[in-house]
C-alpha cells in the first residue's frame, strides 16, 4: 500500500477555500450509538468531538441536527453552524 497520494487524486478530493480557517468551523455531523455528534475546528487548528451539552473550543454545543449545529459562546450568544457545502 502506497503512502504518497497520486496528484491527481489530491487534486480531485480537495476543495480549496471549503472551510473557513479564521474562526470555530463546523467539519461535520456524524452518528454516535448515543446520539448525534459533530468535529468542530478552531482558528487555531484544534479538533474536537462535541454532543449536545458538552463544552468545547469555548463553547457550548446546545443541539445538532443533520446540517447545523448550534452553541452558545462565552458571553452567551447563540450561534449556528451549518455543514460546509450544505
Amino acid at each position: 500500500m502506497s503512502q504518497t497520494t497520486p496528484a491527481c487524486v489530491a487534486e480531485r478530493a480537495t476543495l480549496p477555500g471549503a472551510l473557513p480557517l479564521n474562526g470555530l468551523t463546523l467539519i461535520g455531523i456524524f452518528t454516535l450509538q448515543d446520539g448525534p455528534a459533530a468535529l468542530l475546528r478552531s482558528s487555531n487548528g484544534q479538533i474536537a468531538r462535541a454532543t449536545p451539552g458538552t463544552a468545547v473550543l469555548g463553547v457550548t454545543v446546545t443541539a445538532i441536527s443533520a446540517a447545523t449545529v448550534m452553541l452558545v459562546d462565552q458571553t452567551g450568544t447563540s450561534h449556528a453552524l451549518a455543514v460546509p457545502g450544505q
